[in-house]
């Protein structure tokens, strides 16, 4: 019995505009993201969702009721699919990040002060690994962060602790199946075709 699970970033934050890392900061979408967020609902139209979840954060909700606009299907909030907690390097460009006292490029497994990539994908597994058990067999729409999903994708593919460096932008649509007794497979990733901009 195949699960399948789309795993789609949200729409452009004020943060993302503004070229700094959020982290677990409530950054809301621009006009821009929200433009995003119906181009994906668009792309996503034909697919019959049994279940449409998101972080608690503001951008992956409003991106998740895009999506479930006129289904029928509730969003369900999980506050463990939130955004890595990015410690001292909230609110600083990647340039301003590098220079963080602790920050070892060569040797990256979190920021400092913040979580690790192992404690990110034990925490959104919990939440992952439950709607698989409940919902076996269905599609699952989880509409989350960019950080969460390229350290997901990189523990399904085996590679965790180092991280698939993929472009992956805004609204950009990654899909994985499950199979009782075999575990998780990435079957796309990172597909952006629906944005234009």
């Amino acid at each position: 019995m195949t699960t399948t699970l789309y795993l789609v970033r949200h729409g452009e934050s004020e943060a993302n505009a503004q070229g700094v890392f959020a982290g677990q900061t409530d950054s809301p979408l621009t006009d821009r993201g929200r433009a995003q967020t119906q181009a994906v609902a668009a792309a996503l139209r034909h697919v019959a969702f049994d279940r449409i979840v998101s972080s608690d954060l503001s951008r992956t909700r409003d991106t998740a009721l895009a999506i479930a606009d006129d289904r029928g299907v509730p969003v369900e909030v999980e506050r463990n699919l939130r955004e890595i907690d990015l410690g001292t390097a909230v609110g600083k460009t990647w340039d301003e990040s590098k220079g963080i006292p602790g920050y070892d490029p060569e040797r990256f497994t979190q920021w400092p002060g913040g979580e690790s990539l192992e404690q990110v994908f034990a925490r959104a597994m919990q939440v992952i690994d439950r709607l698989v058990d409940e919902s076996a067999g269905k599609r699952i729409c989880i509409v989350g962060h960019g950080g969460v999903t390229r350290i997901l994708v990189s523990g399904f593919m085996g590679v965790l602790p180092k991280l698939i460096r993929t472009t992956a932008t805004n609204t950009n649509i990654t899909i994985v199946t499950h199979e009782h007794g075999s575990g998780y497979l990435v079957q796309e990733m990172f597909k952006d075709a629906h944005i234009s901009d």
